[in-house]
């Protein structure tokens, strides 16, 4: 699932594969593209279990407003299937709605289909349940996971997908939300690249989903990203398993030089989400993360925490370097996440700093190069019921210089409900 071009004491050149990766050629608008939907009836389109979930809208929208049912394309276009691919999809959901696009799939009649891969359609939708869903709009379920929204309930989104034998590439309204190229290797968990149909997802009764268009235009069987695959390692193993667990692993308090465009393509390369961060003084800049899928964040310390202006990222994070200067961030209900440089945390005062986070909300840092808090630290928080980020993630050579933020997610039991995720 996540992918690193290095390991195994092989250092591929990082500039030059991310390079390859930014190149974002949206689908086109030329000749070849085939319209799924009629916009008349169902033709061509076949529902599994509860069929009655699906209709046409008198303006000629698939909806799908109903108990689980999917709703798998076997109309005209198909023939053997489709392999490479380009499609554009236009999708409204509706307040808490939850949906899906699957490719590579083929008809089952009950069930949540079991071949193809799923691109997640969902603004809104919070989980069923003791279930909580973090995954959003442009995910490749499971495999590259976005945790920001970048479009709106009530609106018309546009999805657009290209498939090139081992690489996906996803967009949301034009901000390209994943680029994977598939591994050589399988890896458990993982489903392969490789020919099918299209279906559409009706999750739940109260997922109200329309969509009024499906295009797409086949690319030769050949097709190729010319990017070499890449190669699993010890922290990428990792993700993937605990990305099986609903793990959500961004870095929101990165230590880089890398430039906005940089950062994205370091998403994309690792499937590790990253925020861009500025002080209050230069949080115009945080602009530069439009069109890119990045979080926003504020970092501030008590001498700037006076000129922090509301609204202006998705998130604060507050950084100490002593026990006064985080108490004063604790306690000032403008931060989120909570940067312990002092490492107060290591003192007599763990407890009582604790305490003011769990009380003000405010979110504790795992920093994977420093390694702190400890793990001990860890299990006081978690059992205080604070919650958890993480960093030290970004750039390439911290992430492998420690497999920290695995050590404490497994010493102090953690579970993804333990962890804080900007806006969720």
């Amino acid at each position: 699932m996540k992918t690193l071009p290095f390991f195994g004491g092989i250092l591929l050149p990082l500039a030059i594969v991310l390079t390859s990766f930014f190149q974002n050629t949206t689908p086109s608008a030329t000749k070849g593209w085939m319209q799924l939907i009629n916009g008349k009836d169902m033709s061509g389109w076949k529902a599994s279990e509860n069929k009655e979930t699906w209709s046409v809208t008198p303006e000629g929208y698939l909806q799908a407003v109903g108990k689980r049912s999917h709703l798998f394309y076997e109309g005209e276009h198909l023939k053997n299937g489709f392999k490479n691919f380009e499609f554009e999809a236009q999708v409204r959901t509706f307040k808490l709605a939850n949906s899906g696009i699957y490719f590579h799939t083929k008809y089952q009649e009950s069930g949540w289909p079991g071949q193809g891969i799923e691109i997640q359609v969902n603004n809104s939708h919070i989980g069923e349940g003791d279930y909580i869903e973090l995954k959003r709009m442009g995910s490749l379920y499971g495999v590259r996971n976005v945790y920001q929204t970048f479009a709106q309930d009530d609106e018309w989104i546009t999805v657009k997908a290209k498939v090139e034998n081992d690489r996906v590439q996803i967009w949301v309204n034009g901000i390209k939300t994943v680029d994977y190229v598939q591994p050589e290797r399988k890896m458990g968990g993982i489903k392969k690249l490789s020919t099918g149909t299209f279906c559409l997802q009706g999750h739940d009764p109260k997922s109200k989903m329309q969509y009024r268009s499906f295009k797409v235009r086949r690319l030769p069987d050949d097709a190729s990203s010319n990017l070499a695959p890449l190669t699993y390692a010890p922290w990428q193993d990792s993700l993937l398993r605990y990305q099986g667990q609903q793990f959500a692993f961004i870095d929101l308090n990165p230590s880089t030089n890398l430039s906005p465009e940089d950062m994205a393509k370091y998403t994309y390369t690792t499937g590790i989400n990253v925020a861009l961060l500025k002080s209050p003084k230069e949080a115009k800049a945080l602009s530069e993360a439009k069109g890119l899928p990045l979080f926003t964040g504020i970092k501030v310390n008590v001498e700037t925490l006076a000129s922090l202006k509301a609204n202006t990222a998705d998130y604060v994070i507050g950084e100490s370097t002593g026990i006064e200067s985080a108490r004063t961030l604790l306690n000032s209900q403008k931060i989120k996440v909570w940067s312990d440089k002092g490492q107060d945390l290591n003192t007599d005062q763990a407890d009582a700093l604790l305490d003011l986070a769990k009380q003000n909300n405010v979110a504790i840092e795992i920093d994977n190069i420093s390694k702190s808090p400890s793990i001990a630290v860890l299990r006081k928080a978690k059992a205080k019921g604070c919650k958890f980020s993480f960093a030290g993630l970004v750039p390439t050579d911290k992430l492998t210089q420690s497999l920290y933020v695995i050590e404490a997610i497994k010493g102090a039991k953690l579970s993804y409900k333990d962890q804080y995720v900007p806006k969720w």
